[in-house]
């Protein structure tokens, strides 16, 4: 579901699993902002915010939201040892490898924010 103001993104996880992320904005020249939503949740939470941060904004920034697998549009993993925050933690990292962001400012609630404590150890 591509929208106006979002494209859809889709990359192979470590394990080959399908996943998912919604691009809004582009990258000018600030570090892009990257949203990590809580355990039950999906990139569809930062809607609004990624709207502001990518266009309204003194300084408009690319905002990248994420879908954990298993959630919002990103395929379901069978083997249920795969949803904990050290393999999510590599599935956002294989993301920004796949879009090419080596710097970037994060947002997380709940397990985002677990995840982005991951991501700095």
């Amino acid at each position: 579901m591509a929208s106006d103001s979002f494209s859809d993104f889709f990359y192979a996880a470590p394990d080959g699993l399908k996943l998912h992320a919604r691009i809004y904005g582009e990258a000018n020249g600030g570090w892009p902002v990257v949203c990590l939503p809580g355990l039950t949740r999906n990139a569809r939470d930062f809607h609004e915010l990624a709207l502001y941060l990518s266009g309204k904004a003194k300084t408009p920034r690319k905002v990248v939201a994420f879908d954990y697998r298993g959630r919002g549009r990103s395929d379901y993993d069978p083997d249920i040892s795969h949803y904990n925050v050290g393999v999510e933690a590599g599935d956002v990292l294989a993301g920004l490898s796949a879009l090419g962001i080596e710097e970037a400012g994060f947002i997380g609630t709940s397990r985002g924010g677990l995840i982005i404590h991951v991501l700095g150890a």
